[in-house]
């Protein structure tokens, strides 16, 4: 037998929480009714995914449930109600079997599909912890698990691409739709191929994925600071790199699952060299949303955000943007600070609540750079210890702000003076610098080795790139003895160093020439002659201290 459905019936049954789409509610009937009896022309039904998604890695395919007869319609655009007749009598075995198992009550004469399409009212039909809408999930699931043992064929298998797809061609009626990645779902084509029912568009659906997307980004580095990347590995040019001691902002979006078959939504965040500075900030679009909870990971290496059901029903299908900062207090060339995070939800599947882990976890990383200072003499036969060096930076927003190192953290101070300096030991003559981010820095030898002379020392500008490549410049501060010999890669370790010289005594000037040799020179004669001036004065100042 085939049964009578009308408006309200057909649109409450067809927007069944994870299982159905949503049509709404019919309105009051218009004036005018004209009845006819089949729909014969081809229909489509779009899906959607939700915003930020895809449907892409997605399969879709579609079984129909029931035929539309008996149709009232409101005009020419528009339908009051109709029947759905079954299709024949395999299919109407297989979705009694699914009634029956999701409680649905078997009505006198209503065919399977009939049932289905009473089994809910119009109040509460769309919250998914009704108890019709949870059968009605529960049905939609029966029908996906059993159909491969139904003998009723598919209408149509489609792959999913981009955010939007139009599968047409199909015939009128009432459809399963069973995705690859998500829960089932029922909807039904637009009456007579474009008809509304009583004003509501039919065959328009957002999937109901079991899988989030989450894109999580960082500020690239102190030069750029406003340019969130996509940092997946250290020591490439695509890396994110702070000083070990920076704070760095982080943020992350992902979309809020649909209502109809989630539960409850949880975020955890994992760091790794990393500390979380002030609470996580959760926004919709500029709208702040608030989970129901946040707890911050032992000694604040993370947090974990879960979303209850408030605000879930609230931001369904909605980029979720999270924001935080955290400090750097662990990272090297040869292992980054990163943070993780992965998102976790309990779905409503059926009657059921499965909890699981819906996407790969998406990561950004933090790089940090150490480089060497290697001293030597002037021949470079020498390797020398004792010699000292500081730093200044040179990025905007710190520019002449000298840097001093506690442990491995670097922060900025006003004055030479309290700037760290590096000493050169050891029998290679070298001191490592570790913790430094990409940017422009200022170095100065602060101190030389016993035995070199103080006359002359190093001064110059440094660049490290955010893939961690370092180089030296003396245009702008001058290298007057030649003492900077330049930049070298270390081929096994990929670390960087600079050698500087020393010159150990006023015999090695000439063989400077130029500019160092006539600078020395002008040094000497005025010392001598300040010599000669300061012995006269003293000589006049006994004269006439005899003279008195």
């Amino acid at each position: 037998m085939v049964s009578h459905i009308n408006v309200k019936r057909l649109a409450a049954m067809c927007a069944a929480a994870a299982s159905l789409s949503t049509f709404g509610l019919a309105g009051s009937a218009m004036a005018v009714e004209t009845p006819t009896t089949a729909d014969t022309a081809k229909a489509s039904i779009v899906l959607k995914a939700a915003e930020g998604n895809t449907l892409t890695g997605h399969t879709f395919t579609f079984y129909r449930l029931g035929s539309y007869g008996d149709i009232t319609a409101n005009g020419d655009t528009d339908v009051r109600s109709l029947t759905v007749s079954k299709i024949d009598d395999a299919s109407d075995k297989w979705i009694a079997a699914a009634n029956g198992k999701a409680g649905i009550t078997d009505l006198q004469g209503f065919d399977a599909a009939g049932d289905l399409a009473h089994a809910t009212g119009d109040k509460n039909r769309q919250s998914p912890t009704d108890a019709k809408q949870t059968m009605l999930r529960e049905a939609a699931k029966q029908l996906a698990d059993t159909v491969a043992k139904s003998g009723v064929e598919a209408a149509k298998t489609v792959g999913g691409s981009g955010s939007t797809l139009t599968v047409a061609g199909l015939d009128n009626g009432l459809y399963l739709v069973v995705d690859s990645n998500g829960s089932p779902m029922i909807v039904g084509t637009p009456v007579q191929g474009t008809k509304t029912l009583n004003g509501i568009a039919l065959g328009n659906l957002t999937i109901k994925s079991k899988t989030v997307s989450i894109d999580k980004k960082v500020a690239r580095d102190r030069g750029h600071k406003s340019d969130f990347i996509d940092s997946k590995a250290g020591n490439t040019e695509t890396s994110a790199s702070w000083n070990v001691g920076d704070t760095v902002d982080f943020s992350y979006t992902f979309t809020m699952p649909n209502k109809q078959n989630t539960g409850e939504v949880q975020v955890v965040d994992v760091m790794d060299g990393l500390k979380l500075e002030d609470a996580p900030v959760f926004k919709v679009g500029q709208t702040a949303i608030t989970p129901a909870n946040v707890a911050n990971a032992q000694d604040d290496r993370g947090f974990t955000a879960t979303f209850g059901r408030a605000a879930i029903d609230a931001n369904e299908n909605e980029i979720v943007t999270v924001t935080y900062k955290a400090t750097v207090t662990d990272a090297t060339r040869a292992k980054q600070a990163s943070n993780t995070a992965t998102i976790k939800a309990t779905f409503l599947d059926g009657k059921t609540a499965e909890a699981k882990s819906v996407d790969s976890p998406d990561t950004a990383t933090v790089s940090a750079y150490d480089l060497n200072i290697h001293k030597t003499n002037l021949d470079g036969k020498q390797n020398l210890k004792g010699a000292g060096f500081k730093i200044q930076a040179k990025n905007e927003d710190n520019a002449g702000k000298w840097m001093a190192q506690t442990g491995t953290a670097w922060k900025y101070v006003d004055t030479q003076g309290e700037a760290t300096q590096f000493l050169t030991d050891g029998d290679n003559g070298q001191v490592n610098i570790a913790g430094l981010g990409a940017g422009d820095y200022y170095v100065e030898e602060t101190k030389v080795p016993d035995g070199m002379t103080s006359l002359v020392t190093v001064k110059f500008n440094m660049h490290i790139s955010d893939g961690g490549v370092v180089t030296v410049d003396t245009n702008a501060v001058g290298d007057p003895g030649n003492l900077l010999g330049g930049v070298e890669k270390d081929k096994d370790d990929a670390s960087y160093t600079i050698t500087v010289r020393n010159i150990d005594a006023l015999t090695e000037l000439p063989q400077t020439g130029g500019l160092l040799g006539n600078t020395m020179i002008g040094v000497i004669v005025i010392a001598m002659a300040g010599g000669v001036a300061y012995l006269t004065v003293r000589s006049r100042k006994r004269r006439e201290a005899h003279a008195l």
